[in-house]
């Protein structure tokens, strides 16, 4: 099959769309605003949404606790009445509302919650859209960041001197109550906090004019979060966490996985306990023994499996930090056989959100000091979060970051480390071009015996055998 240019889109000088489709907004493309899907939208598989305007009072227009009103600006693309909203004029745990705060909680109901919902799952959409904002009633810090994600979103699609100013209001006051919060965490307010440490990540968002080294200290920046986080969840992690009501944003696969479909003997690692391997990582009362199965062999892309293979026979050097590489290898290992058995479906797109939460402080240090294969397993994760429908990173800023941190490496003199980055680079130019599936079946191309259209089919062949394999131990039983 002859494939299309892999390079990234060429684009062109335009004049501003001002009915566009949010997709094309944030990535600064011309849209024809097309219906129901605009052709840019349409040849890359992406959600195209379009916002009605309306006469509603723009943000410029709005009183709020800390900035004071400014000349009124561009319309808003908002259209919602103030009855709708979830959150009552007063009783908050912030206060009395203001009409700027009514605002971005109407406009966070309306839109940005969407952005958080990477999979259609009906559960994740009503705690994002209803269950977190009523959470954030009685919840300051909780609030206070849902008040920030929403100033900030406005302001990206209808920019506002004012609410640019108030997201940074309210994000040091999410920072603030929430330290104030952790340092006394009850049985009361830890799902609001668990809540809002998923949040928290989205309100670290790297500026579209940062250097390479601005960068590569963002993204240690969010994985140290990710690990506040991942404290958090393990604090009721063996202790009924799937109890809880917010526990599906937390959790961290959706259905079990099948063994790899190739073995490689050089991939083998130790079986860890269930609960605390990347191969089963959801809370260990959800598993059963026979889950420890054949879940032990990595399976990862050539370029990868070579990285591999020569970060392991380093083992006895010093400096060579093998231990603390594998642990992110066997992390990254399961979105492969995710994306090879379900695709791009909601069990991809969830472990690829929580795969920082597999990094040891160790490897988080390792990042922060440039190492490059830890860097290039960063940029393959990078990589493959762009293939994810939705969420708060996709879109320029994993071109910005993989770009970083392949010029990064090219600086150095490990060659195993530069020729797996490109991998990376390539998953990215895919997709710019032909866009996310045409991407994911990238990422199987060249690697012996694999065929993107046969992960199902392998699927369908061992969920027969397990099948066949339960009804007989049953037979056994009763008999």
């Amino acid at each position: 099959m002859v494939r299309r240019s892999s390079g990234f889109v060429s684009k062109q000088p335009h004049s501003k769309s001002r009915g566009g489709c949010l997709t094309c907004k944030r990535k600064k493309v011309k849209c024809d605003e097309a219906r129901p899907k605009c052709r840019y939208c349409n040849q890359r598989k992406f959600d195209c949404e379009y916002v009605h305007k309306s006469s509603s009072k723009t943000p410029e227009s709005l009183s709020s606790h800390e900035a004071s009103p400014q000349p009124p600006s561009n319309e808003v693309d908002f259209c919602i009445s103030s009855s709708q909203s979830l959150i009552p004029p007063s009783n908050t745990s912030i206060g009395i509302f203001t009409s700027l705060d009514h605002y971005l909680m109407q406009y966070y109901e309306t839109y940005v919650w969407q952005r958080f919902v990477m999979w259609d799952d009906p559960v994740v959409k009503s705690l994002h859209k209803d269950v977190v904002p009523k959470m954030g009633i009685s919840h300051t810090f909780l609030l206070y960041s849902l008040l920030s994600i929403a100033a900030t979103q406005s302001n990206i699609q209808t920019p506002s001197k004012q609410v640019e100013k108030q997201a940074l209001v309210y994000r040091q006051k999410t920072f603030e109550s929430y330290k104030t919060a952790l340092q006394r965490i009850t049985p009361e307010n830890y799902e609001a906090v668990l809540a809002t440490g998923t949040f928290l990540l989205s309100l670290v968002l790297p500026l579209a004019s940062y250097t390479d080294d601005e960068y590569l200290d963002w993204i240690f920046s969010l994985l140290k979060l990710s690990e506040g986080l991942r404290v958090l969840a393990s604090l009721r992690w063996d202790h009924g966490i799937e109890k809880l009501s917010v526990y599906p944003l937390v959790r961290r696969e959706s259905r079990i996985l099948p063994p790899p479909p190739i073995i490689n003997p050089v991939t083998h690692v130790p079986t860890d306990p269930l609960g605390a391997t990347p191969m089963t990582p959801n809370p260990p009362s959800t598993y059963t023994s026979s889950h420890l199965a054949d879940q032990n062999g990595l399976f990862l892309p050539p370029l990868l499996t070579s990285l591999f293979e020569s970060t392991m026979s380093l083992q006895n050097e010093s400096g060579s930090h093998v231990a603390t590489l594998l642990s992110a290898f066997q992390a990254l290992s399961p979105i492969f056989l995710s994306l090879y058995y379900y695709h791009l479906t909601e069990d991809f797109s969830i472990r690829i959100s929580v795969f920082p939460s597999f990094l040891t402080p160790d490897f988080l240090h390792l990042v922060r000091q440039r190492e490059p294969r830890a860097l290039v397993l960063i940029a393959w994760w990078f990589a493959l979060a762009d293939l994810v429908p939705q969420g708060w990173w996709v879109g320029e800023t994993v071109r910005r970051v993989v770009a970083a941190i392949g010029r990064e490496v090219e600086r150095g003199d490990d060659e195993m480390a530069k020729t797996a980055v490109r991998g990376a680079e390539r998953i990215v130019q895919v997709f710019e071009s032909e866009g996310n599936e045409e991407a994911a079946k990238s990422v199987f191309e060249g690697w012996r015996g694999m065929r993107w259209e046969a992960g199902p089919m392998d699927l369908a062949a061992w969920e027969t055998a397990r099948l066949m394999h339960l009804e007989s131990r049953f037979h056994d039983i009763t008999v």
